[in-house]
């Protein structure tokens, strides 16, 4: 205890003083960011009359899916703000679900068919969405002329994880183990060493081996666990229902993780990773056909979403087929719905009686109150 007429001194520690042979060690704090990228293109925007257009981005994470919801105000919120448009970001939490806090940060660019940005302002205060933008209507619509387009470019950043590690100085840092271990399985599979097993399609045999087959797939692993199989007893599957370019991206999936985001084979890959009960894969397919629905295919999306159990692309072709009535009830895909799948088209009836309720407020304000 320093005494009242006591004078305190600081002493400074003398560096020569210091035990060299001391271990040194250091840690090192990582927020592990993923980054989203969504384009939406709206055709024919000038005459949309609805209240407001939606569509949604998903980040998958283990057993939960992240999702967002992107919304088009193309006339405001009311009568005194109708000179607007907004674009809208919430996050969704489905009800019931357990609120796991999660920071993200996100962007919009909106740009005409020519590909040239559009410039808009970015509310500072949004009290009913994580995020909004608005450009006034007489200043869009001449830039979207004459093709009446807008293109939507959304980008979230979403930091899923903070990690904290320590190690001595002389540690190397450490490497991407799980990049490693794809990139070793996927040379596996392309090399086809130590294989034991022939998956064959036609006239196509693609070796493989039956340990990572059945890791991955619970349906592999059935006709593999059992001697009394004819899959066992040859060494052989026949694949007769699926394209040989299909399976051997179902299979590059199963060895290394890897998806390609690619709209040309999406269906069929989907239906691939239903048969064999790759979830994961599943869900990457969802996510790549409910960024492509059309006036022209949102029909055949919902008769995919519901005959292979996909229900976000399920509800998302429904949502978009109420969006957009006139145009799909006048396509192929709807006549052949009404014709073989006469319980989705009540389906999407009913949904027209659901009123979808407004996450804009009517406040006054300079700038518009979303």
């Amino acid at each position: 205890m320093i005494e009242p007429n006591a004078s305190a001194h600081l002493v400074a520690m003398d560096p020569s003083t210091f035990d060299v042979n001391a271990a040194a060690n250091s840690s090192q704090t990582e927020i592990k960011v993923e980054y989203l990228k969504h384009i939406w293109t709206v055709k024919n925007f000038s005459h949309c009359y609805q209240e407001y257009l939606e569509n949604f981005v998903t980040l998958p994470r283990g057993d939960d899916t992240l999702t967002w919801s992107i919304k088009i105000y193309p006339k405001g919120n009311g009568e005194n703000n109708k000179e607007f448009v907004f674009l809208c970001l919430n996050r969704i939490i489905a009800q019931g679900a357990k609120l796991n806090k999660v920071g993200f940060r996100s962007r919009f660019f909106l740009k005409n068919h020519e590909d040239k940005e559009i410039e808009m302002r970015v509310h500072p205060n949004p009290s009913h969405s994580d995020y909004v933008s608005y450009i006034k209507r007489d200043v869009l619509f001449p830039q979207i002329q004459p093709n009446d387009m807008i293109t939507v470019h959304v980008e979230i950043d979403v930091a899923v994880e903070t990690i904290t590690t320590s190690s001595g100085d002389a540690l190397p840092a450490i490497a991407n183990c799980e990049k490693t271990l794809s990139k070793n399985l996927m040379n596996l599979f392309e090399d086809e060493r130590h294989t034991d097993f022939t998956i064959q399609c036609g006239d196509t045999r693609i070796p493989t081996h039956k340990a990572i087959l059945a890791a991955r797939s619970p349906v592999f692993a059935a006709m593999l666990d059992h001697e009394s199989t004819e899959e066992f007893r040859t060494g052989i599957v026949k694949i007769t229902d699926l394209e040989p370019h299909v399976v051997r991206e179902m299979l590059k999936h199963i060895y290394s993780g890897v998806y390609t985001d690619d709209l040309e084979i999406a269906e069929d890959l989907l239906i691939a990773a239903d048969k064999y009960r790759l979830e994961d894969l599943k869900q990457l397919c969802e996510r790549t056909l409910m960024q492509a629905i059309t006036y022209e295919n949102a029909c055949q999306l919902l008769i995919l979403g519901d005959v292979y159990s996909a229900p976000h692309l399920r509800n998302s072709a429904v949502h978009f087929i109420k969006c957009h009535p006139s145009d799909c009830t006048k396509t192929i895909g709807w006549d052949a719905m009404v014709r073989d799948y006469p319980l989705l088209v009540t389906d999407v009836v009913r949904s027209f009686e659901k009123p979808i309720p407004s996450t804009i407020s009517n406040d006054k304000g300079t700038p518009p109150s979303p």
